[in-house]
């Protein structure tokens, strides 16, 4: 069945997020805590730690944090690992962080390109499981609402990749079947696996090199970046014949 509809994970996938992540940490590490004498880089590492495990903890159900509290949370955490319980202290990077790191994030070179070249001839979408306090503002802000139709926030919806229904809503959104449809990520536990689930075909950009899960399905097509990915979609397109 011919593709209709590409949905794409955005951390990591469209966006260079760890690293920038990385490197922004340690600099609002080092501007609101440097008082503290811990390093800066370690203290950095221990908040994308925080920040990992955050994510990870979510579940399908799980509630939405209280507005605001996600990142002042999850540096309150990364302190504390350095025997640091300071709440005004941890809110004070988390504002710092969030507006350097905004002004700092970056789309990969490709993705641009990408996008142009795809839009208008697919409905294109974002799944991401972010909320809108951490993700909307990094939307708008690198101009990508222009390339997409839908953008599906999962913690919004109380749900989380890999959950398969939020993929079965992201395609009732976009009115496609799970045959005319192909999931887009960085992540083979959240993206492919997820999008299997559903019934999507899936693309693994393999960023991470990890290795499958015993027994696992593979991505239907593996590419190095999303540069990558107009080839591959010719390709699932001749497959389909």
């Amino acid at each position: 069945m011919t593709i209709r509809a590409i949905f794409f994970d955005l951390d990591d996938t469209l966006i260079d997020d760890t690293e920038s992540s990385e490197h922004w940490a340690e600099v609002a590490a080092r501007d609101e805590a440097g008082h503290l004498g811990v390093d800066p880089a370690a203290l950095a590492r221990s908040y994308l730690d925080s920040a990992i495990d955050f994510w990870e903890r979510l579940e399908p159900g799980s509630k939405r944090p209280p507005a605001g509290a996600i990142r002042s949370s999850i540096w309150r955490e990364a302190l504390n690992r350095h025997g640091a319980d300071d709440p005004d202290l941890a809110g004070r990077i988390a504002k710092h962080y969030d507006a350097i790191r905004l002004e700092g994030v970056e789309l990969y070179p490709d993705a641009v390109p990408v996008l142009k070249k795809l839009h208008g001839r697919y409905h294109l979408a974002i799944i991401t499981n972010g909320f809108a306090e951490t993700h909307a503002r990094k939307i708008e802000h690198l101009g990508l609402a222009k390339f997409f139709d839908n953008v599906i926030l999962a913690g919004e919806m109380e749900l989380i990749k890999p959950d398969p229904a939020v993929f079965r809503h992201a395609m009732e959104v976009a009115r496609v079947e799970p045959e005319e449809s192909v999931m887009v990520g960085d992540r083979y536990n959240r993206d492919v696996a997820g999008a299997h689930a559903a019934g999507m075909r899936a693309i693994l950009i393999d960023i991470w090199k990890d290795p499958l899960p015993d027994g696992a399905r593979e991505a239907d097509i593996v590419i190095e970046s999303i540069g990558d990915l107009p080839a591959a979609l010719e390709k699932l397109e001749d497959r389909d014949g």
